[in-house]
């Protein structure tokens, strides 16, 4: 495949990341960024890199007028968690005949919490000859997409178990701080009950990834409220040295049950006193399958990574929305 031309739609920590790793890319070429904050619209979009860099890309916030200027096969889409609010950015992509690769994780598979959204941008999608695609490390990859492609070499798989635990003392701060870092308990409940703080965002849609993939009909899936996790002692974070007594991080875990039995637990763990990270999934049937990756995935390194390779993918995929089960696997791309 020759070079893709990529437009980058959100320019925040996440689009500035994507941005450094496409700019290392042979396989790909920016032509185009979008934002709506007012401190960076009309600056060049190398500006917000460390170390600064002239690209000869001005962010605008006209994303129908910078599509309609360049000639671009993808745009990568990284605004928003949450579909109902991402969605008319999608359409701006669609009708302008832009491929969409985004780190929505709404995106990653909406038919079961937003079906008649998942026809409408299906619709559009064919409609206009391009795919649409939601990704990730999580949801995405690591707790739906690997452990369905580990159910390989089973001839019976009779329950799947992920957990991640990672350090969030080494994440970037705003993750740190959507952990419920340095908060006390009264606290961090109000910002829960407010959806100030909403935990891990996917698990439902990977449970639902996984379930539908094996071909199990669910019983109930249920998303238990985070968490959190309080330190005993003296903690540093990001956010300065957390009390004992106080919030250092949160659990959040999503199970699922079909004919009575549980078939499908996903845990999420990520606080300042995580000892060894790891991710792990472990496979019940014939035979058994048990992955541990110690040191685990760091999640934005992976979410760029994973989203990046996507992008042949679905430029290459029929069109429509498309989930990461039934495209061919990514791969790391040049």
């Amino acid at each position: 495949m020759s070079r893709i031309n990529v437009i980058i739609y959100g320019c925040g920590v996440m689009g500035r990341l994507m941005t450094k790793a496409l700019l290392e890319k042979k396989s790909f070429k920016i032509v185009g960024a979008v934002d709506v904050d007012p401190l960076i619209i009309g600056r060049d979009l190398g500006e917000l890199l460390s170390p600064r860099k002239k690209l000869g890309v001005r962010i605008t916030s006209d994303a129908p007028g910078l599509f309609s200027r360049v000639k671009a096969q993808a745009v990568v889409l990284t605004t928003t968690s949450h579909l109902k609010s991402v969605l008319p950015q999608i359409e701006q992509c669609l009708k302008a005949r832009l491929n969409v690769v985004s780190t929505c994780e709404e995106l990653s598979y909406p038919c079961r919490r937003s079906p008649g959204l998942t026809r409408k941008i299906d619709d559009l999608a064919r409609k206009y000859g391009v795919t649409v695609v939601g990704t990730g490390i999580n949801p995405g990859y690591l707790m739906d997409t690997l452990p369905l492609t580990l159910t390989a070499p089973c001839l019976r798989v009779d329950s799947i178990r992920v957990k991640r635990m990672m350090d969030s003392s080494k994440r970037r701060i705003p993750f740190q701080a959507k952990v419920g870092t340095g908060l006390t308990q009264k606290e961090f409940r109000r910002r829960i009950d407010n959806k100030i703080i909403t935990g891990h965002v996917g698990l439902l849609e990977s449970i639902n990834m996984i379930a539908d993939g094996l071909g199990w009909k669910l019983d109930k899936a249920v998303e238990f409220p985070p968490v959190p996790v309080i330190t005993r002692k003296r903690t540093k974070s990001g956010l300065g040295v957390v009390e004992p007594g106080k919030v250092v991080g949160l659990i959040s875990r999503a199970t699922a049950k079909s004919r009575g039995k549980d078939v499908i637990t996903l845990e999420f763990i990520a606080h300042a006193n995580v000892r060894k990270q790891y991710d792990e999934i472990i496979v019940k049937g014939v035979p058994n399958i048990w992955e541990r990756i110690e040191g685990g995935v760091h999640g934005d390194i992976g979410t760029v990574a994973v989203t990046i390779n996507t992008i042949p993918r679905a430029v290459e995929a029929a069109p429509g929305l498309v989930v990461m089960k039934d495209l061919p696997p990514a791969i790391a791309a040049s």
